[in-house]
């Protein structure tokens, strides 16, 4: 289901063409410019539409306007329905090009970015509150990763938004598949880590259970991966530098399956892992590589 701010924007795309395509008929002396229109309305669809149902709607509606136009106007010229079409089909593409994104991947690390600042911030004041035995500092933190809510709602709306110009995107040449599967695989980052957050606070601190002597450093590291990443994509840059902090954060579960551990603890080291995995993947590895570079003795 569209947002507000999604429907808001269908309206005025779909309402533009609309209006500029019956407009632009009439004043090339179209008596009856249905086919203008309809071809404006359904192919801002194809291009524009967050979901893909826009080409059976510019099938459905021309075959429709088609039989329309027999029946009810049998004396409407094959050459005006044609000219009707391309007035439609030029309409739509200058709507869609003036109402979608110029540029939909800086938006998308735009949307980004703000989120991993959020997760550096506070999986190194969980490692520091780990470090230092101090519960309410790690339940402060997990109530600011709550509030990532906002962000995660900001970032799943511009993703929205940029699926509109992803026909136009393409052919720019620009890879936004590519970012929209790193968003995914942040959002995935993000619950790994609330998960963390939560059972270092309630399970290790409050209980006052021993932390593993490699824990906090493991999430030091992963805090200094995201800043990183999250300066990657500051600059539209290749997400290759935390590659080697991500891989070295998950190193430390190696470390500490040497001791015992207590289940919570255990559950910490674990979602922090799997937020690594995650974020190894949002760099561009593919799954089984991730998989195999947290196993390889070392990384290069």
């Amino acid at each position: 289901m569209l947002s507000p701010r999604e429907l808001k924007t269908t309206l005025i795309q779909v309402g533009s063409a609309g209006v500029l395509a019956t407009a632009l008929g009439l004043a090339m002396g179209h008596g009856f410019p249905l086919f203008a229109p309809l071809t404006a309305i359904t192919l801002i669809q194809v291009l524009c539409a967050p979901h893909h149902r826009g080409l059976w709607l510019l099938l459905f509606g021309e075959v429709n306007g088609a039989l329309v136009t027999t029946l009810f106007i049998p004396h409407f010229s094959t050459s005006h329905a044609a000219l009707n079409a391309l007035i439609g089909a030029v309409v739509a593409v200058s709507v869609a090009y003036t109402t979608t994104p110029r540029d939909p991947i800086r938006l998308v690390n735009e949307a980004i970015e703000p989120v991993l600042t959020r997760l550096a911030a506070n999986v190194r004041a969980i490692a520091s509150a780990l470090r230092t035995g101090d519960p309410s500092a790690a339940g402060a933190a997990v109530f600011a990763l709550n509030e990532s809510d906002d962000d995660l709602q900001r970032l799943k709306e511009v993703l929205l938004q940029v699926r509109r110009s992803a026909v136009l995107t393409r052919l720019s040449g620009r890879d936004l598949a590519g970012y929209l599967a790193t968003a995914k695989e942040i959002d995935f980052a993000v619950r790994d880590i609330r998960t963390m957050a939560r059972h270092a606070w309630w399970g290790v601190l409050r209980t006052g259970e021993p932390v593993p002597n490699g824990l906090p450093q493991m999430l030091e590291t992963l805090a200094d991966g995201l800043a990183v990443l999250r300066d990657e994509m500051h600059t539209d840059g290749q997400l290759h530098g935390a590659r080697p902090l991500l891989v070295s954060a998950g190193r430390w579960v190696d470390v500490m399956r040497a001791q015992p551990l207590s289940i919570s603890a255990a559950t910490v080291a674990a979602s922090a892992d799997a937020a690594v995995l995650d974020l190894l993947i949002a760099t561009g590895v593919p799954v089984n590589d991730a998989d195999q570079m947290l196993r390889r003795p070392s990384y290069s």
